[in-house]
């Protein structure tokens, strides 16, 4: 891999939406600053390293964080400052809640002032292509020893692809802790009221569908404003239609990608479940929390998110509300790939910029996060999943918590990737508005088609834009 994949989270929802001018920020003035500066880095080793001190931490040296104040709470983050503080008991650790990093971090970066670590998460983030340069290089965290086991390393410990999720220019400048599962979710206890069934396949979908608009329920919901939840949707549902193949000639901008068979299955099906009706009234023009909530209250059936949802929609669940997340029913009788199949990934992510006082302490917080410990502490409070490995084996937890191990179970492998949204930024911003308009109701398949062919047919030529290398697997 080349560069880095998209942070698929809620949060990239939104960055992503600020780049295709849904939302304003102040990032290219900024940015530029941040990309030009030519401070020297801090040495990320402040004294002597041993397998239980590996980068030479100053236990004498306090820890300055700066993590996003959103879904996820506050406790799971003072847990790790916690442990941080207990090992090393001449330090403190100093949390800065921020609701937008990017936003907060300007005047830190531009005025040289950098926090030892960053949850570079939120709304508005930072843009790693322009700071890479003041960034500490990961490498020397997933090689050093594991805090549960000196002779093992932290990269053995964590699952696969968590690493190559942080990668850009192929050295890992990100860690991402949170382990996402996407799909559609449900509220359990409506279907077990009414007495209906999860669908696996389309016929099924579509009975149940037409039963629930009988009652008043809308089917399907989606979070309007920000259309990268319904890219996860028909980018997944490509891949399960065609197989991994339609979406890699898409990723390898391929002549004709956007005008296969399975690109076709997707969108005629969606646009089915718009013309029935079974699509919640109006969602095109909704935020994510209105939608979210109709399913909470039990105005509509399903909603594609990730795991953050329940911590996200706290507040507002009900007292007898089971959310749970199932995989993305099959559109055909002959999907290359089976129910099942999923999209999950590494998500949440954090850095350490090499300009704080205290980089070394810094890599070190990452690693404690990494710790059995803090990974558990992290599944307990938060309700989702880390990427250690076992962190959360036993773990009872929520419904959402239960079916999302499940789901991954059911999986038996079969995880989507798609790649092209954080290769080809015009690429994606052009899907965006295809899927806008097909949610609003303006065309059908061959509108969206001829639009994207259109818009990748144009980076292909480009000469300006770099290419990726091609995709095989």
């Amino acid at each position: 891999m080349s560069t880095t994949p998209s942070n698929l989270n809620r949060r990239t929802v939104l960055r992503r939406a600020a780049a295709a001018g849904l939302l304003v920020t102040p990032a290219a003035g900024f940015l530029a600053a941040c990309a030009s500066s030519d401070t020297p880095g801090a040495s990320t080793s402040a004294g002597t390293t041993s397998k239980e001190n590996p980068f030479g931490v100053d236990a004498k040296k306090n820890v300055d964080t700066v993590i996003f104040d959103g879904g996820f709470g506050q406790d799971y983050a003072k847990s790790y400052a916690a442990q941080y503080e207990k090992k090393y008991t001449g330090s403190k650790v100093g949390i800065t809640w921020s609701k937008e990093i990017l936003t907060d971090m300007q005047p830190r970066f531009t005025g040289n002032t950098a926090p030892d670590v960053i949850n570079n998460s939120s709304p508005k983030t930072l843009d790693l292509a322009t700071i890479v340069d003041q960034l500490t290089d990961l490498t020397q965290l997933f090689e050093a020893p594991s805090i549960d086991d000196p002779n093992s390393k932290v990269k053995d410990t964590l699952l696969a692809g968590t690493i190559e999720s942080g990668l850009f220019n192929d050295k890992p400048y990100t860690l991402n802790a949170a382990y996402t599962v996407y799909g559609f979710f449900h509220d359990q206890t409506l279907f077990d009221q009414k007495g209906w069934k999860v669908p696996t396949t389309w016929e099924e979908f579509t009975t149940l569908a037409e039963n629930a608009k009988k009652e008043g329920i809308a089917a399907f919901t989606h979070q309007g404003k920000y259309p990268w939840y319904m890219y996860n949707v028909i980018t997944d549902w490509i891949w399960k239609v065609g197989g991994r193949e339609a979406i890699f000639a898409i990723d390898n901008l391929e002549p004709g990608a956007w005008k296969s068979d399975a690109v076709k299955t997707v969108v005629d099906r969606i646009k089915e479940m718009l013309g029935k009706g079974w699509v919640q009234a109006g969602a095109a023009a909704l935020d994510h929390t209105t939608t979210q909530q109709a399913v909470i209250d039990r105005k509509a059936l399903f909603i594609p998110c990730g795991t953050w949802l329940e911590g996200e929609m706290a507040k507002t669940l009900r007292a007898d509300t089971k959310l749970e997340v199932s995989a993305q029913w099959s559109l055909t009788a002959s999907d290359k790939n089976p129910y099942g199949t999923v999209r999950a990934a590494a998500g949440e992510g954090w850095i350490v910029p090499k300009t704080g006082k205290n980089a070394a302490g810094g890599l070190e917080f990452l690693r404690i996060m990494l710790s059995k410990e803090g990974a558990r502490k992290f599944a307990e409070l938060t309700k989702s999943l880390p990427v250690v490995k076992g962190a959360a084996d036993g773990l009872t937890g929520s419904s959402q918590f239960v079916s999302a191990n499940k789901v991954l179970a059911g999986a038996n492998g079969n995880v989507i990737s798609v790649r092209f949204d954080g290769w080809y930024k015009d690429l994606y911003t052009a899907l965006e508005g295809s899927i806008t308009n097909l949610m609003s109701g303006k065309g059908g398949s061959a509108e969206f088609m001829a639009a994207m062919q259109k818009a990748a047919d144009k980076i292909a030529a480009d000469p300006n834009v770099k290419k990726q290398p091609k995709r095989t697997a």
